[in-house]
This record gives C-alpha cells, sequence and structure tokens, in this order.
C-alpha cells in the first residue's frame, strides 16, 4: 500500500507522490480520468494499492531489444511530450519514475 503524499501538475500530466515504508516514489499520469460516478478519486493522505512500473526497467523495445541510452543510468529527466520534462530527484531519494495502470488521471481503478 502506497500513502499519497502530495499531487503536483505539469502541463498534461499529474505528478503523485507516494511512500511505501522508508521509499519515496515519483508517479507520473496524464491528465485525463472518468466523470462522475466512475472516478474514485485519490486523496492525498490516504493509502492505495499501486502496482508501480518503472520508468528505466521498461524501456522501448524493437523486435524484442530493449533500447536504452548510451548513459541511461545518468538520466535524470524523461520527456514525456513536446513541452513536458520530468526529473528524478535524488536529494529526495527518487532514482527513477514510476507509471501505473491502476490510475487514470487521479482517478483510481482499483
Amino acid at each position: 500500500m502506497y500513502l499519497i503524499k502530495k499531487i503536483k501538475s505539469k502541463n498534461s500530466w499529474y505528478i503523485i507522490y507516494a511512500k511505501k515504508q522508508d521509499s519515496l516514489y515519483k508517479i507520473v499520469v496524464r491528465k485525463e480520468g472518468l466523470s462522475g460516478d466512475d472516478c474514485k478519486k485519490i486523496v492525498v493522505g490516504k493509502y492505495y494499492d499501486l502496482e508501480l512500473k518503472s520508468r528505466r526497467d521498461n524501456a522501448p523495445e524493437i523486435n524484442g531489444v530493449k533500447l536504452k541510452p548510451v548513459n541511461y543510468l545518468d538520466v535524470e529527466c524523461f520527456s514525456y511530450d513536446e513541452e513536458t520534462e520530468i526529473c528524478i530527484e535524488p536529494k529526495k531519494g527518487i532514482y527513477d519514475l514510476y507509471y501505473t495502470d491502476d490510475l487514470k488521471g487521479l482517478c483510481y481503478l482499483k
């Protein structure tokens, strides 16, 4: 279970800070969502069962071969679209960015 610590917004994306045990995770989700009764909006201070996927571990593949930039472990920022770059935060212990199928915008799907 992840405790939602903070939710920020940058262009077409939400940046969600979540804590599990002693680790802080930075989850990036596109601003979209369901409306009305279909949306159970996540709330800061509440716990959610999320299955996170690492941006670093899930590099794009072509013909079954993972593509990784030359200095892949040194990458500090990732481009999410033409105007949005989101960075890791080593000073806060955040060395990767995450995404999840459990959220659509700020709507919790489980």
